[in-house]
Parts: C-alpha cells; structure tokens; sequence
C-alpha cells in the first residue's frame, strides 16, 4: 500500500509541475510603449492591464512611458517595444516612407487596432487675439510633446499654409507652465473625444482659452499635401472662451505592431479590447464614442495578421489592400 501511495504521489508531483510548467509557457509578456504620464491616454493603458488580467490573463504586458506616436514607431521598428500607441497620420506615413519617415518606409508596420477618433484643437488665449491660423506667424507655439504625432502634424500644417511659428519645445506640462506664464499663445492636445483633454480642463482654471477655427480654405491647401488629413468639429463651449463651433483638426488613435509580432499575441490583446470595451470608457470616453471596426479598417495601413483573425472571426469584411501578405 505505501508503494502504491508513493507512485501515485510521484505522479501527481510530476503532473503539477509539468500543468505549471505549460501555464507558465503560456504567458506573453509585452511591452506596450504609450505616452506622456500627463496625458490622460496614460492611465488608459494602465487601466488596460485589468483588462488582460480578466479577458486575457495570458498576457503579461509592461506600459511604458514614451514620446507617443513618432517615438514608438521608431521604437518599434528597432525592436525595443512590442505594441506602441499611434496616430493614424503618423501610421500612415511611416508605411509609405512620407514625412519623418521621407525615403525610409516602415513597410512592416501594422495596424493593431483603433480605439478612439478625437479633435485635436489647438488652443490660443483669448487675451492675445489670436482667432485665425495666420495671426500665429512669428508668434511662439508648442505644436505639441517632443516626438509626437501631434508635433509632427502641426509641423505639417503650419509648412503647408507657409506659417512660420516660433517653435517652443518641450513635454506637455512645459507647454502647459509656458501658457500659465504667457510665454507661448498656443499649444495643440489631442482631445477626449470631442471634450478637452485634461490639461486644458487645469489650464482653463487660469486663463481664458479659445480655438482656433481652421477656414475651408486653409484645410483645402493643406489636403494638397497631405490628404490623409482628418478635420473635426470643436463644440461651442469646450473652452471658456469659445463662442462658436469651431473646424480643427483630428486624430484616429490606435496600437500598431511589426509584422512579426505573435498573431497570437495579438488575436489575444483585440479580443481583450473588445470584450473590454465598456471598461475602458470609464477610464477614457471617446474608446466607448468609437467604433473599433470602422475606425481600425480606416488607419490607413495594413492590419496585423492577429487583427485579422479576430476580424475575420467576427464576420468583419476586410478590403483587400488591408490584408498584408503574410495573412493571405
């Protein structure tokens, strides 16, 4: 009888630690490059971790802080970040070698998946006057964090139209001081959706704020150039000072990956985002505004394999230029 119990009780030992051994293989460990801590996109990817820990407990990702869009393109292509937060402007031009990437495409770019399509107004103080574009030149703007897509934008509109800013560089919180101290008259955020982001929401509580109202005109000449582009209506009222709807530009916001990213991995962390979805508009309201198939299917670039997968599984109709080599 203890013979019995010995071997049964070896047995069971082996089995617990090859079932642990085969949990542990499971797990895919990701590093997720996001944003500025002052951005409220931040937190978002924080808030993301809970929801992989319940509708993907397979996936153990790392948010890291980075210089948003620009910077984790970059850092992706290098291998340094798994997953990285983008803009579809930035995505798109990185793909096509345009832009930053002038000459240099990152052809194995992918899209991941698209969670929010927000206004990016660029706000002025009402005490400098400023209500058109063209009243910047000369004038000292932060065209928003070093190495974001939105720098990178507001770089590109600015050169479209001919309008030579004096350039202040510098993190979101620096442009945020510099407004306080009256040191810049404008700076650019990607909004909630259509409401503010949180740093105007703090800014406003010291000085009056209007928006810049983008004429037909100038939208036109910079779709010349750049006709992936996107435009967006600012409601009256978003800032203290603001009387009127006002035209301004907008941003998709997604996750991209290489091509040789784990489909697994990836299947893994859509699905998440799906199945998430109403937890994370508590945290960041314009995921909940948007609508992740259409806003995904109109990044511009090529969806990762995993993406379409899960698309695929859903009944999703993918067009065919979106389906990169390696999924066909």
């Amino acid at each position: 009888m203890r013979k019995r119990f010995c071997r049964l009780g070896m047995l069971i030992a082996f089995c617990g630690c090859f079932f642990t051994s085969e949990v542990h293989a499971e797990r895919i460990f990701l590093n997720i490059g996001t944003t500025n801590k002052t951005s409220i996109l931040y937190p978002y990817y924080v808030n993301m971790i809970k929801i992989f820990r319940k509708y993907a407990p397979d996936l153990k990702p790392t948010v890291i802080e980075t210089g948003a869009a620009v910077d984790n393109i970059n850092r992706l292509a290098k291998g340094q970040i798994d997953i990285g937060m983008v803009m579809d402007s930035t995505a798109y031009e990185a793909y096509n070698g345009l832009g930053k990437w002038q000459g240099t495409p990152v052809k194995d770019l992918r899209a991941v998946l698209t969670y929010a399509v927000n206004s990016v107004p660029y706000v002025v103080t009402e005490e400098s006057g400023i209500t058109n574009a063209e009243q910047l030149q000369g004038k000292p703007v932060s065209p928003g964090m070093r190495g974001s897509g939105n720098e990178a934008v507001c770089e590109s509109v600015f050169s479209a139209l001919g309008i030579q800013p004096e350039w202040f560089r510098g993190s979101l919180s620096d442009a945020a001081d510099a407004m306080k101290d009256r040191r810049i008259v404008c700076v650019n955020k990607t909004s909630n959706g259509l409401s503010p982001d949180a740093t105007f929401i703090e800014l406003q509580t010291f000085i009056r704020l209007n928006v810049i109202d983008w004429t037909p005109e100038q939208i036109a000449k910079v779709r010349e150039v750049y006709p992936y582009f996107k435009t967006a209506v600012q409601p009256t009222g978003s800032l203290n000072a603001q009387t009127k709807d006002a035209t301004t530009w907008a941003t998709y916001l997604g996750d991209a990956a290489m091509a040789s990213m784990s489909e697994k991995a990836i299947y893994m962390y859509v699905k998440a985002c799906f199945e998430g979805k109403e937890e994370q508009s508590k945290v960041y309201a314009a995921a909940g505004q948007s609508d992740f198939i259409a806003a995904t299917l109109d990044m511009g670039i090529p969806l990762h394999k995993g993406t379409v997968k899960y698309f695929r599984e859903i009944g999703v109709q993918i067009p065919e230029q979106l389906i990169p080599v390696e999924a066909k």
